[in-house]
């Protein structure tokens, strides 16, 4: 079987599509308007615009996309993200078609404009088949359609066995707070450091390592450093997928509060390590966490709130005992890769 991915050839999550099916012994291709800066084996990569962004690279693409997949000629054109890549994939005219919704794609950009909705739903309309990674991102979906039947998948991206499998037994820092998500708006990094002025103040040992990098990071250094958080605040950058695992197994709590998200996949990391959870308020947070249960939510953006829920978990150990078989339970019975992308193969099968 032949496949065509549409999408950012660098963003990890996309590479694990890539290398889930190369693997598995298909001809991959991958159309993508900036290269891999480290490519998966057995995966071609076809560039839309020699690596260019913005809206002329956009344009190049639309005169480009047909030309390039009439030559690829898949058995599947499979387009991740429906505003963009997903409506390069209608115009070019190729089905079998698969859209896949990521999150904002569905979540926000159908709120922005009268023409973001108008082009989702286009394309979702399009499609032969959708998926994606939660229900409440599937519920969505379906409204957009208004009525319209498709196939659509609910597949979480998950954890690999053999990731899960390899997950050390190890005594968390009991004072450590992780956050892993990227330095963009929407994922509200700035009222987790807000919050953390009020955290040192009632648990002194209290200790953040923020990861992720993006345009807020300067920002937020600074909002760091105004805030006189240096000693209890640590910027590591990027991590490495392996590096992820370790801070996630020493931390006894991963913080994640964003304004909308899907099913966040250092979400489920952060369950199958035993790091406890503390979340804002999305649909798709309570997909996974209980409150008071397996986890803490709180209202998204509310620093005062978030505190108060920092400081509970760092000091009720038995809460986040408590959180941990039942997380792994979680993960163990819903939430690992391989079994998830099996029913993409299936659907893949189903369409041809």
């Amino acid at each position: 079987m032949r496949l065509c991915f549409l999408g950012d050839a660098g963003s990890i999550h996309l590479q694990r599509w890539l290398t889930y099916f190369a693997n598995a012994g298909y001809e991959v291709h991958v159309i993508s308007f900036r290269p891999s800066t480290n490519p998966v084996s057995g995966v071609t990569e076809h560039l839309l615009a020699s690596g260019r962004s913005g809206r002329f690279a956009y344009l190049k693409g639309i005169a480009k996309i047909h030309k390039l997949v009439n030559n690829i000629r898949p058995d599947i054109l499979h387009a991740h993200y429906a505003t963009s890549f997903g409506l390069l994939a209608v115009l070019s005219g190729r089905h079998p078609l698969v859209v896949s919704a990521w999150g904002s794609d569905v979540l926000v950009a159908p709120e922005q404009s009268f023409w973001l909705r108008n082009i989702v739903q286009y394309v979702l309309r399009a499609a032969d088949a959708l998926t994606s990674d939660s229900a409440y991102m599937s519920l969505r979906m379906e409204k957009l359609l208004q009525g319209k039947k498709k196939r659509l998948l609910t597949v979480t991206m998950g954890v690999s066995r053999e990731w899960f499998a390899s997950i050390p037994e190890t005594d968390k820092h009991p004072w450590q707070i992780v956050s892993l998500r990227g330095h963009l708006k929407i994922y509200n990094i700035d009222v987790i450091i807000r919050a953390m002025a009020t955290v040192v103040k009632i648990v002194p040992q209290a200790k953040l390592v923020l990861a992720g990098e993006g345009p807020l990071t300067s920002s937020l250094n600074s909002l760091t450093h105004s805030l006189g958080l240096e000693h209890a605040i640590e910027f590591v950058g990027q991590l490495p997928h392996a590096r992820v695992q370790a801070y996630l197994n020493e931390s006894a709590v991963s913080v994640s509060v964003p304004s909308s998200d899907a099913t966040a996949v250092s979400l489920l990391e952060t369950m199958a390590c035993g790091s406890f959870p503390v979340l804002s308020d999305v649909p798709a947070n309570r997909e996974w966490i209980e409150d008071e249960v397996n986890g803490l939510i709180v209202p998204s953006g509310d620093a005062h709130a978030l505190a108060l829920a920092l400081i509970r978990s760092l000091q009720d150990s038995a809460l986040r005992e408590k959180a941990i078989a039942v997380n792994r339970e979680k993960i163990r019975a819903k939430a690992i890769w391989e079994d998830n992308m099996a029913e993409v193969e299936a659907l893949y099968r189903q369409l041809i």
